[in-house]
């Protein structure tokens, strides 16, 4: 079955739906980015340059890159526990739930595609009130992170879909690349992705679903 997807002036035509989690179905950047601070200054770290690098990576990766390789492990643990603990603040992106049963009524195949370990993004949608996808690729499915279109692949894959019938949702640059490089179509969430020329909502109540 094919869906059509209109917001402000688009029409999307799609047989699948893959969705990024945080900033896209659930809001919990704000608790991330709490997180990280701390964890920056614990490690003698600029907090501004590490947000700005962390937006839409695994933690994995955001530690690699910014921590010795001989305590990668123990930074990686600590880091992942912290967000355990903060998950429960997460809440649905307005709409996104109605959407979501929008999609399960007309038996439209979605999935999750997060840089997030699958316990957190399990558990920042319960948390949210949001249903759990049938499908997720999570930090653990993929060898290479966001850039790298691997994870939306999968995704597809896992619909049993070609990338290019399903409609992406992301709001982090890294996930936007990743996307266009699985040349994906591509619907996109908040500020941070407003630079890129793609069409752009603030929340799923801006679409119509048909």
């Amino acid at each position: 079955m094919q869906i059509q997807l209109q917001t402000r002036g688009h029409i999307l035509h799609a047989q699948g739906v893959l969705f990024d989690l945080d900033g896209t179905l659930v809001e919990s950047m704000g608790s991330i980015a709490d997180i990280l601070r701390v964890w920056a200054e614990h490690n003698q770290l600029d907090v501004n340059t590490v947000i700005d690098f962390s937006h839409g990576k695994r933690s994995i990766d955001i530690v690699r890159h910014f921590i010795d390789e001989a305590k990668v492990s123990v930074e990686y643990e600590a880091l992942t526990q912290r967000f355990v603990v903060a998950s429960d603040q997460a809440v649905a992106m307005k709409g996104a739930n109605a959407f979501l049963q929008q999609l399960n009524e007309l038996d439209i195949p979605w999935a999750v595609v997060s840089s997030s370990e699958r316990v957190l993004i399990k558990a920042r949608l319960a948390a949210a009130g949001l249903p759990l996808p049938k499908m997720m690729v999570s930090a653990e499915d993929v060898e290479q992170g966001k850039p790298s279109p691997e994870g939306y692949l999968k995704g597809a894959e896992l619909l049993n879909l070609k990338i290019q019938d399903c409609v992406v949702f992301e709001d982090a640059p890294s996930g936007i690349q990743a996307a266009q490089q699985a040349q994906a179509q591509l619907i996109t969430l908040g500020s941070l992705a407003k630079s890129f020329d793609v069409t752009n909502i603030d929340d799923y109540t801006q679409l119509r679903l048909k």
